[in-house]
């Protein structure tokens, strides 16, 4: 007789617990870190689902006691305030008007852009005369961010096709190294052909300067030359800031990725120490 296996229960139910926390800095920082370091635990307890069954349960326990998604969101939009800075669309639109001034030009306006993983609705309103903003999220924290799952997303038509994808601290959040890598694989196809002249395709990537500096499996160099395996050939701007990097690519071709590969592999150099396991899998 076949056991019958236990369905998993989605991040995205556990958030039940109403849960307070002090609203400062140190405090905001203490609990996004907690729940990180949960969540790559959870991918890593679902990955070898006998062995670490047990685990499993006390996780998703923490998890609730700490109010599950919705908590980690809380913490986030906290962290994200405009008074401390934390709004990294402004570093976006800087780039644009920078670096991207002859393309702009020829774009048909508004630009279209995708928010996703947005914890606050608002990111591009001071744009809007430019830029049409569809922020979303798996756990939204306003009505006015719709509730999706961008990993199962379905490109929608080519007349409501984006120019822009935003992944601002969203991939380092997703526990699976593979879902990690699918996903910057599926921002491609929210595009128009990248034969469209008057459209834009890019993509907006920002990841804690941690994973880039400091990670076993991930350099500045690697992030390159994965991003340009997959169609992301042009790094227009980036730029390190104390505890982030931002990346601005734009997508000049779209490979078939059915032949890239990508494996979890550590860097030469990077072996041992105190570093991170931050990497990014295509296969």
């Amino acid at each position: 007789m076949v056991k019958k296996q236990k369905k998993k229960t989605p991040i995205t139910q556990i958030s039940t617990a109403k849960t307070k926390f002090k609203r400062s800095h140190a405090e905001t920082a203490r609990l996004i870190r907690r729940f990180h370091v949960l969540n790559k635990e959870l991918a890593k307890c679902r990955a070898n689902p006998e062995t670490l069954k047990d685990r499993e349960a006390e996780i998703l326990k923490e998890m609730e006691s700490l109010g599950g998604l919705d908590w980690y969101q809380k913490a986030s939009q906290l962290g994200q305030s405009k008074a401390r800075g934390g709004d990294s669309s402004k570093w976006l639109i800087q780039t644009l008007k920078s670096h991207c001034k002859d393309a702009l030009d020829k774009t048909t306006k508004p630009l279209k852009v995708l928010d996703v993983g947005a914890v606050a609705p608002d990111n591009y309103k001071a744009y809007s005369s430019w830029i049409t903003a569809t922020p979303i999220d798996l756990n939204p924290q306003h009505p006015n961010i719709q509730k999706q799952d961008f990993l199962r997303m379905q490109p929608p038509a080519l007349a409501n096709r984006f120019d822009i994808v935003c992944l601002s601290l969203v991939i380092n959040f997703v526990g699976d190294p593979k879902d990690r890598g699918q996903m910057l694989i599926h921002t491609r196809d929210f595009f128009m052909p990248v034969t469209t002249t008057d459209r834009l395709h890019y993509l907006f990537l920002v990841v804690p300067l941690p994973c880039v500096t400091n990670s076993r499996y991930m350099t500045h160099e690697h992030l390159l030359e994965m991003m340009a395996s997959i169609g992301y050939t042009n790094c227009i701007h980036h730029h390190f800031s104390n505890k982030l990097a931002y990346y601005l690519f734009e997508l000049v071709r779209k490979p078939n990725t059915k032949n890239i590969i990508w494996k979890k592999k550590i860097i030469p150099g990077k072996e041992g120490g105190a570093r991170n396991n931050f990497c990014i899998v295509m296969q």
